[in-house]
């Protein structure tokens, strides 16, 4: 069975999680087995299992979460939603394939369901199967016109398929429609600093930094493009903040040695 990283996912979002419930229930118990059912209606006891499993994943106890919500769907196998949210907290586990298969079941159960749509195509996108990914974001922006993410996560599928101008256009229609998506702004930096746009580059780690200062990959890489435009005092202030924050990042580490031996050699030129 393969398993990917929960690192890995981090763009997938648990959309499905309805943060109230969440909030409202607490996650409790400890053990990895099947929760009892709580006293009630079956519907009542499901929506109880529900908010807990919202609240396990809130804090980060997926295990107990795929534990409740295969409980769910035992009691209504043809609750879209509880496999939504199982794909979802699967993911969290790693359990990448688990995830597909949860996500296409709630696809089946519920065609209009875009956020099964988005999910499984960042899950795809994470595995390297770029066309497929493709495929399931348009249908998830076409269920949701503005679904900002889906286009972000569909940039990034096209950059992985070299289709540079499809997923510039992705990310300026993500942007436009959700200007503080910081992810999507370090992204289409990314795909600048590619093509040697390095002030367009600056410009979009620059929006990116604004919401996450403490982002040393997004400071590495401006350092990067700083240093292209011959920026070197700029370049040499975002390595330098880039490994206070992060002392191993291998970019930040070679861009600030780059710049202080070729300062040296300089200064040692009469």
């Amino acid at each position: 069975m393969r398993r990917i990283s929960p690192g890995a996912l981090l763009v997938l979002l648990l959309l499905s999680m309805n943060a109230g419930h969440a909030k409202a229930a607490s996650c409790e118990a400890t053990g990895a087995g099947p929760p009892p059912l709580p006293m009630g209606t079956d519907e009542e006891a499901s929506e109880a299992m529900r908010r807990q499993a919202g609240a396990c994943v809130a804090e980060r106890k997926p295990a107990r979460a795929v534990a409740l919500l295969t409980q769910v769907i035992r009691s209504n196998p043809g609750d879209a939603g509880a496999y939504l949210n199982r794909g979802s907290a699967q993911v969290a586990l790693g359990e990448v394939d688990l995830a597909l298969s949860d996500y296409s079941t709630a696809i089946r159960l519920k065609p209009d369901l875009e956020e099964a749509w988005y999910n499984r195509g960042t899950a795809l996108l994470h595995v390297r199967r770029y066309e497929n990914a493709i495929a399931d974001l348009t249908e998830a922006i076409r269920l949701k016109a503005d679904f900002a993410l889906a286009y972000c996560n569909r940039g990034l599928a096209n950059v992985q398929l070299g289709h540079y101008d499809d997923a510039l256009g992705d990310y300026a229609a993500a942007i436009e429609r959700d200007p503080s998506l910081t992810y999507c702004h370090a992204n289409r930096g990314n795909l600048y600093l590619i093509l040697g746009e390095y002030q367009k580059a600056i410009g979009d780690y620059a929006a990116a930094l604004g919401e996450q200062p403490s982002d040393a990959v997004a400071l590495s890489r401006r350092g990067q493009a700083y240093e292209a435009l011959g920026q070197t005092s700029q370049a040499l202030d975002d390595f330098r903040a880039a490994l206070e924050i992060q002392p191993g990042l291998e970019s930040a580490q070679e861009g600030f040695s780059r710049i202080t031996q070729g300062q040296k050699r300089t200064d040692g030129v009469h």
